[in-house]
């Protein structure tokens, strides 16, 4: 379903006269790439279309044409730039020199990326023989999940609170929609406001709304008003917070006989702290929150009590701070900008009692990978049919959540000197060798994503792609983590400094 050549259109005499087809200076791709988004969504078109299968998530790859390229998250398809016809385009044939594409938007602003939502695509129909415009398709820098926080549930529409997920554009910037409900966040552009409205809502009849001209999604710095019908007016509510986090994660990793082994389980968002997410843990004291004191995320296992005056006067005779007695913690993290704690990419150090110090465990992981995921579309006769089946989360390896089959030997884990994930007959080692093995592509947390499988096949002596393999998340999966066994095992959370 990929459209012939698209021709070329004439272009005025001062923007021609303003673009150049020669590659930028070495110092200008540099400032190039350093500003580009790393991952782009693209939106919008309806699944029912032709060609819909465009929509996903877009990692960058590099340069192509002088500008920057991206390709989609396990498959073939990138957006890519010809300099000549001054064009973004999609291409199911990946990085090359050719004007056959499956759908272009005219490149009138001289954008550095195509994450812009004034570019107005065209899509290739068989139908008309002709890249028709798709207005609601869009590329977008913007985080895939938005997470609603603070409104009390004892107050009038409090069920705008929950995980949203981005699903298109509004008035050029990105719309999210409710997961568990109908309410949608969106940008009214007439007001100049972000609205959370329901889904069926026109115009700027909303729920509540936050003034935002600047923000190109909503963040943290909002501030919203909700309507209160008892006083018939729109009220600002200062706990309420737009945050990109997801609405839960699970910590793991962390050896159950070991001193904290009480950070490991699933936490749930409950509101906001210095601009980011708080997550606790039901039925425990347990919390995750950031401090922007010392920029890192802090798991404390012993409650929201306020420091004592003697604690605040010993962190002043040992740091010259007494602030510090409020960054006590069982456990923390440099923070580097995440704007949520569910990264593999960050290094946790967890308090040891009997050592009274911090030691960098780089087993625990906070995640959002699922407890449970199948290997499926492996034909049960064919060699090594044999690993098609369920696989329990089991702890982490290389830095990643790793899985086991119950009963068995198999795992799937991922191999870091390759970028890989791969399925192993023998568990959770350090090695290359294995039966199956996926590339994968950027900042990916678990193995269920998108790519092709690779299976060992004797008679060829090699692994062969097997695009009928996938992994994908049990649809009976536990959502919940059980607490360590030895929950115990404490060691007194210690100072965060």
């Amino acid at each position: 379903c990929e459209g012939p050549s698209v021709a070329m259109k004439p272009l005025c005499a001062a923007a021609s006269m303003q673009y150049s087809q020669q590659p930028p200076a070495p110092m200008a791709q540099a400032a190039l790439i350093s500003a580009c988004p790393r991952l782009l969504h693209v939106v919008g078109r309806a699944a029912t279309r032709e060609n819909s299968d465009i929509c996903g998530e877009y990692d960058y790859v590099g340069l192509h044409g002088g500008r920057t390229a991206y390709r989609l998250r396990g498959g073939t398809t990138v957006i890519r730039y010809i300099p000549k016809m001054r064009r973004w385009v999609f291409d199911r044939h990946g990085l090359r020199d050719s004007v056959v594409c499956v759908a272009y938007a005219d490149d009138i602003s001289n954008t550095d990326h195509p994450g812009h939502a004034m570019l107005m695509w065209h899509v290739w129909e068989s139908q008309a023989q002709a890249h028709l415009p798709d207005v609601e398709l869009a590329a977008v820098d913007a985080p895939a999940t938005l997470s609603v926080v603070g409104r009390s549930r004892d107050r009038h529409n409090s069920g705008v609170v929950g995980e949203y997920t981005l699903f298109g554009v509004h008035h050029g910037r990105p719309a999210y929609r409710q997961r568990c409900g109908d309410a949608i966040v969106k940008f009214y552009l007439p007001d100049c406001r972000w609205l959370i409205s329901a889904s069926t809502a026109v115009a700027n009849v909303c729920t509540a709304f936050a003034d935002g001209a600047d923000a190109h999604s909503p963040n943290a710095d909002l501030v919203w008003h909700f309507w209160e019908s008892r006083q018939s007016a729109f009220l600002p509510d200062w706990d309420v917070k737009a945050l990109s986090c997801p609405s839960f994660l699970h910590m793991i990793g962390r050896a159950a006989h070991a001193s904290n082994a009480r950070i490991c389980g699933t936490y749930h968002i409950a509101g906001a702290h210095d601009g980011r997410p708080v997550y606790v843990q039901p039925g425990t004291m347990n919390s995750i929150k950031y401090s922007a004191q010392n920029d890192r995320w802090l798991i404390d296992c012993d409650g929201p009590a306020k420091p004592s005056l003697f604690s605040k006067l010993y962190q002043w005779i040992l740091n010259g701070d007494s602030s510090a007695a409020s960054e006590r913690c069982s456990a923390f993290a440099a923070a580097r900008g995440r704007p949520h704690p569910a990264s593999c990419a960050l290094e946790w150090h967890v308090w040891e009692a009997q050592r009274s110090c911090f030691d960098a465990d780089p087993f625990v992981k906070a995640t959002t990978a699922p407890l449970a995921v199948r290997v499926c579309g492996r034909e049960a006769l064919r060699e090594n049919g044999d690993i098609v089946g369920e696989y329990f989360l089991t702890g982490t390896h290389c830095g990643h959540p790793a899985y086991m089959q119950t009963g068995t030997k198999l795992a799937i884990r991922y191999w870091a000197p390759m970028s890989r994930w791969v399925i192993d007959r023998d568990g959770l080692r350090n090695s290359d060798v294995c039966v199956a093995y996926m590339d994968a592509l950027g900042e990916v947390e678990h193995p269920a994503q998108l790519g092709v499988w690779h299976v060992f096949e004797t008679s060829r002596g090699c692994h062969l792609a097997d695009p009928s393999v996938a992994i994908v998340v049990s649809e009976d999966a536990p959502t919940t983590l059980a607490p360590p066994p030895t929950c115990d095992a404490r060691g007194g959370g210690g100072g965060g400094g």
